[in-house]
């Protein structure tokens, strides 16, 4: 029984993987190469019980507040924008952070 289990989970992750590739990069798992329309059936359904796994953990980390989400873009903008600030006037960000 013990065995069972450790493999379930197994299988579970493995598919909570695939369904963090899914929506982080777009890449799908292709099932038109099974032969088997009702393993192909199944292999989906599987791949669900993942992309369900993943958006559930996300969710459990989100409100745990040991994480947070950053903003790349945002995050990017900021440290350029401190590069030119102190570029044109010789005065560092957080100096002027100070003074207010």
């Amino acid at each position: 029984m013990g065995k069972l289990v450790h493999y379930g989970f197994d299988l579970l992750l493995v598919s909570i993987i695939l369904a963090a590739v899914h929506k982080n990069t777009g890449l799908q798992f292709d099932t038109s190469h099974f032969s088997s329309v009702d393993f192909r059936r199944w292999f989906g359904k599987y791949l669900a019980i993942g992309e369900k796994g993943y958006e559930t953990t996300v969710s459990i980390l989100r409100m745990s507040g040991y994480f947070k989400q950053r903003n790349l873009i945002v995050d990017y903008a900021r440290t350029e924008s401190a590069k030119f600030l102190k570029d044109q006037t010789g005065i560092d960000l957080d100096e002027i952070k100070k003074r207010t």
